[in-house]
């Protein structure tokens, strides 16, 4: 009956196997297909490198048979694999490092990451970096063992998700993203002020909160910040702390560094799918610095931490209060179902001080000085007259699985590795704990239907940065010890271990493609190969005289009145433009907020500037009218068209419109349109 099993298994595996290689020779057949006639509908190139590809994936068919049932056959070539690469030396080392990075450079910097996107494909790419890792890293008279396996599957997913979050950092000097170059003039606002023509006696505000316009804006304390460096930081900002965060929760006095590394780096990962805002995870450190700590060090670090959420967002003040609570009741043994006095003072002060340094520590300092500490975080919080879109926790096109089905593949292998590591707390903890973690599920559920959200899983932060305090709870209650004799663990628990690592990464992998300047020649290549439209950079030439026109309107325009920059102010910051009057009202993310919340009060000082013509130019991204009703982001496009684009446009009109780097140029209508709709009082 074992026996039956375990061929079925392997039967069942094989076969899953031969399909994703043969879907993966297809996706590579539908590139090479069509590129000429010297091979049937191939050219000589394309159909050599298509035959020679299908026999590569016969060959490793061949090899996965006889690994599966004729293991005897493979043997002495195995031997020889696994002499050959024990007298490599340090040189596997290297050939390690070329394995893992010339693949991620294929995808992401190279024209043919725009070419090669199936998923099948990339998912072959991935599993050849895993293997030849594995192989190499082995230490073992084998030649995988499985712990070379779990770090080359760790390590090929922190290189795709680094590779991914470092894909920003250019010196681009347009938006690379919706919100990029706003994004950068809020954060310079509280260190760079100086870098704006304004009125020295004059407040500018930054629809930004002070936590991540300080931690953002820090760059701005240097006497020359560039572009790059600022996207670089910001980079770093949402890569460091994620492991970081992993290290102070995992840390303990066991000699497992290894392990120790391991985690942080899968904190990284884990957190990733989020992503996270980082002053959040910032009091998650605080938090887990004191978690076991002396009550005189745990009770400032909780209150700081407590204080910190609610300074960078109001809905996160209660979050470090929850977090201390859930750690320091996992660590109590006990007595008779009840517990300890001690204890439960310790849980009830920790707590307390979380949420006194959320609410009462704010409530202090904003009574003794009222105008200094004014938190633009309370004007961000959800708003409860924008609308809840509660269809985007099910399957849609602005995230393609859904919040529900999304989360449960985020942490669907975490869930089952906890559930199978019993950890040895009361049946009345594990209520407190689940409790908690099931309000902060609630909240990020709702949060995501939001208007404005509902496109990854970055509002569910407090319940993922939950989840990895309970592997830090089942890690200290016995998961070190059974992680590191997994390799005795049954298949599916192996398995379950590889998803575990990998499918954080996923997306970042199917996502990795160049932002390259592309010829006319390389385009006409790839619309070929992909059959579908390809979409380029402007070159360095044409990035410079966008911003000379730019440059020039605006210093014309800055003589007759004032100009207005909605989108592109980090123009502004870094002088790409000259240093004319700030109008710092009316900037895109804060109109989009309010157009979203149907706000008719906020936006009719708008319109009354726009029937004055107050501007004399106007720098926009690029108006359009048309509804679009369905699509990605539609009742967000659409609310902006309505409150934004069509009243924009009643009043002014574009005089340029620079498709490829996403500006438009605005100016009073020579010829005035009935625009009397947009001036009745709300």
């Amino acid at each position: 009956m074992r026996t039956n099993k375990i061929h079925l298994a392997k039967s069942l595996l094989f076969g899953a196997i031969t399909y994703s290689l043969f879907s993966t020779a297809l996706e590579f057949y539908n590139i090479a297909w069509g590129t000429g006639n010297s091979l049937g509908d191939f050219s000589l190139k394309w159909g050599v490198l298509f035959s020679g590809f299908s026999l590569f994936l016969t060959f490793i068919l061949l090899i996965i048979w006889f690994l599966l049932w004729r293991p005897q056959v493979l043997e002495s070539l195995i031997d020889s694999l696994v002499s050959m690469r024990d007298r490599l030396g340090f040189l596997r080392y290297c050939i390690a490092i070329a394995i893992l990075v010339l693949p991620v450079w294929f995808l992401r910097y190279s024209i043919w990451g725009l070419v090669f996107t199936g998923t099948y494909f990339r998912a072959f790419i991935w599993m050849l970096i895993v293997v030849g890792l594995a192989i190499l890293l082995s230490k073992t008279n084998t030649l995988i063992s499985w712990n070379a396996l779990l770090l080359s599957a760790l390590l090929s997913s922190v290189a795709f998700v680094i590779t991914s979050t470092y894909s920003n950092v250019s010196a681009y000097p347009f938006n690379l993203f919706w919100s990029d170059g706003n994004r950068i003039w809020d954060y310079s606002i509280m260190f760079g002020r100086e870098l704006y023509n304004y009125p020295a006696d004059q407040s500018i505000e930054a629809y930004i909160s002070l936590g991540r316009q300080f931690l953002w804006g820090l760059p701005f304390l240097l006497p020359k910040s560039s572009i790059l460096f600022n996207r670089f930081w910001s980079a770093l900002v949402l890569s460091f702390p994620y492991a970081l965060f992993g290290w102070l929760t995992f840390r303990s006095k066991k000699d497992n560094r290894k392990q120790w590394l391991a985690l942080g780096l899968w904190t990284f990962l884990f957190l990733s799918q989020g992503p996270i805002y980082t002053p959040l995870l910032l009091s998650a450190m605080l938090v887990a610095l004191a978690w076991a700590r002396p009550l005189w060090l745990a009770i400032p670090l909780v209150l700081v931490a407590g204080f910190y959420a609610q300074f960078s967002r109001i809905s996160w003040l209660v979050a470090p209060a929850m977090w201390i609570g859930i750690l320091e009741l996992s660590d109590i043994s006990m007595q008779k179902s009840w517990l300890p006095l001690k204890k439960w003072i310790r849980v009830v002060t920790l707590t307390f001080s979380g949420l006194a340094g959320g609410f009462f520590i704010p409530a202090i300092i904003k009574s003794i000085q009222s105008n200094t500490l004014e938190n633009p975080a309370a004007a961000i919080t959800y708003s409860l007259n924008q609308p809840l879109l509660w269809y985007r926790l099910l399957p849609n096109e602005t995230y393609s699985p859904g919040i529900i089905l999304g989360l449960l593949i985020a942490i669907g292998p975490l869930v089952i590795l906890l559930l199978k590591q019993k950890i040895l707390i009361s049946v009345w903890q594990k209520i407190g704990i689940a409790l908690a973690m099931l309000a902060f599920l609630a909240v990020g559920l709702v949060a995501s239907t939001k208007i404005g959200g509902g496109n990854n899983l970055h509002n569910l932060d407090m319940f993922l940065i939950g989840m990895v305090f309970l592997v830090a709870i089942a890690w200290k209650s016995g998961g070190s010890e059974w992680l590191s004799r997994s390799e005795r663990a049954p298949l599916w628990i192996k398995t379950t271990l590889l998803l575990f690592l990998i499918i954080p990464a996923y997306p970042f992998l199917q996502n990795l493609r160049p932002r390259l300047s592309l010829t006319s020649a390389q385009i006409s290549q790839i619309e070929v190969l992909t059959d579908s439209t390809v979409s380029s950079m402007p070159s360095n030439e044409e990035v410079q005289q966008y911003l000379e026109y730019i440059s020039s309107s605006v210093e014309s325009a800055d003589k007759q009145g004032e100009v207005l920059f909605i989108d592109g102010r980090q123009l502004l910051t870094f002088e790409y433009v000259p240093k004319v009057r700030l109008v710092p009202e009316y900037e895109k993310k804060q109109m989009m907020d309010q157009a979203m919340s149907s706000n008719a009060s906020y936006f009719a000082p708008y319109y009354q500037d726009l029937a004055a013509q107050r501007f004399s130019l106007i720098v926009s991204e690029p108006l359009k009218i048309p509804i679009k009703e369905e699509g990605v982001f539609s009742e967000e496009g659409d609310a902006w068209t309505k409150w934004v684009a069509a009243p924009t446009l009643c009043f002014y009109e574009p005089i340029e419109t620079f498709k490829p780097v996403h500006i438009q140029l605005l100016v009073p209508r020579a010829e005035p349109l009935d625009c009397s709709d947009y001036l009745i009082t709300p």
